[in-house]
């Protein structure tokens, strides 16, 4: 009986059998085409960019006057495109108070610092009619009457009056001291005299020259004299505690006297600086000025008496002259840390297409050293332009605050590496 058509193999028939051509050519050209992808990855690179929004400026940028309540406004100084200089005032808000009265006011405060002496000129200098309005009128007052006391208390002659009294006393004291002593002095030689003529009476009484009654005579004389001289010496004890009284009242007034000027002095000062205070307030409420010079250019306005909400701009005041160019970006905080000084970066502006006009060349400048809070917190980096020729070669006409976006050039990757990141990752992971 004829077996079935069963082919027997040996494995050794399949190992030592050779490959065909079209296999062994095929693993070397997959293997020379990876070698190939390996150099060419490992040679070609690319730039790692980061991509921001951008506004273009200069190194002094433009100052927005805005509205500081709702109101309307006055008085308007200075017409479009006007040259204007730091401190200029552009325009005046609608108030209770007279913008020429408080400035007037504001600018004797600040510059005189002479002491007034009369209360005619007082009135003359710091008149009471003045229109401050509601909420500078009674600080006004207070400072005024400050002041008047001030000047009276100057003026008036209680303290002449008292001090001369004073004087008077001391004085007249010194003059009743000195004449006691004198007469101490005479007492007290009479007093010796006596007691020696006492002394001398009482030797020939004991010798039987003279009478008790010649004795006790004697003797009452003594103690005569003797009673005065004690009398007068406690005067003088009593005299020299009024004059140390009345010495001790000199330096009392004189101490009260500088203690109530320095009190009217402090009262003074310190209306003085709380008026100035009130006016600088309000100037800065209702007086819009110009913090830099520039160019003025309206915003939202074109009349006077036009109604004005709180926040509004008004007035940009643009700075004039050749200025550094500088780009004001914020960065994302995600590749953040490789933005280096120096970098290149690639700006494209809005108001020109980049297919049409070409791209800004600039480099980084500054870097924040912490992000911006919030949500969509990041970095903000200054960037430096160089010009405004594009990269066409063509001249740009600058306008302030052009908005755009900028690509910052981090550094040049190869792609084996980029494949290597990866792997890098998964292995750190691993571990």
């Amino acid at each position: 009986m004829k077996d079935k058509d069963i082919w027997l193999y040996d494995e050794s028939a399949y190992i030592k059998r050779k490959p065909t051509w079209m296999l062994r050519w095929g693993v070397i050209l997959l293997f020379g085409f990876f070698v190939m992808v390996l150099v060419f990855a490992s040679f070609f690179s690319y730039n790692e960019n980061l991509n921001a929004s951008l506004v273009l400026t200069t190194e002094t940028p433009p100052a927005h006057i805005m509205s500081k309540h709702t109101g309307r406004i006055l008085d308007i100084n200075n017409l479009h495109n006007d040259t204007v200089i730091s401190g200029d005032i552009l325009a005046v808000m609608e108030s209770t108070g007279n913008l020429q009265d408080i400035m007037s006011l504001k600018n004797k405060l600040t510059l005189n610092t002479t002491l007034l002496s009369d209360l005619t000129i007082l009135n003359k200098h710091y008149p009471s009619n003045l229109e401050l309005g509601n909420k500078i009128r009674p600080i006004y007052n207070g400072f005024l009457d400050a002041y008047r006391n001030l000047i009276l208390y100057h003026n008036l002659n209680d303290k002449e009056l008292k001090e001369v009294d004073l004087k008077r006393q001391y004085v007249g004291k010194n003059l009743t001291i000195q004449n006691t002593k004198n007469e101490i002095l005479i007492l007290q030689r009479n007093l010796e005299i006596n007691k020696t003529d006492y002394d001398r009476y009482v030797e020939l009484f004991e010798k039987g020259v003279v009478s008790l009654k010649e004795l006790e005579r004697v003797e009452k004389g003594y103690l005569s004299i003797q009673r005065q001289y004690s009398n007068v010496t406690k005067e003088l004890y009593e005299l020299n505690t009024e004059l140390f009284k009345i010495k001790n009242n000199d330096l009392l007034f004189k101490n009260s006297g500088i203690r109530n000027k320095n009190a009217h002095a402090s009262t003074l000062e310190f209306e003085k600086q709380k008026l100035l205070a009130f006016l600088k307030e309000w100037e800065e409420m209702f007086v819009l000025k110009s913090p830099i010079s520039g160019r003025i250019s309206y915003s939202n306005i074109w009349a006077k008496h036009q109604n004005l909400k709180k926040g509004q701009v008004i007035f940009t005041v643009v700075p004039i002259g050749n200025q550094k160019l500088l780009g004001r970006c914020r960065v994302p905080i995600r590749n953040s840390g490789k933005i280096r000084h120096g970098q290149r970066v690639i700006i494209k502006l809005d108001n020109y297409p980049y297919r049409e006009w070409g791209a800004l060349n600039g480099t980084v400048k500054t870097i924040s050293e912490v992000p911006y809070p919030g949500d969509n917190g990041g970095y903000d980096v200054l960037v430096e332009v160089e010009d405004l020729i594009t990269t066409y070669g063509k001249t740009l006409v600058f306008k302030q605050e052009m908005q755009g976006n900028a690509k910052i050039v981090l550094a040049k990757v190869s792609l084996l590496k980029r494949v290597f990141y990866q792997f890098r990752e998964i292995w750190e992971f691993e571990e």
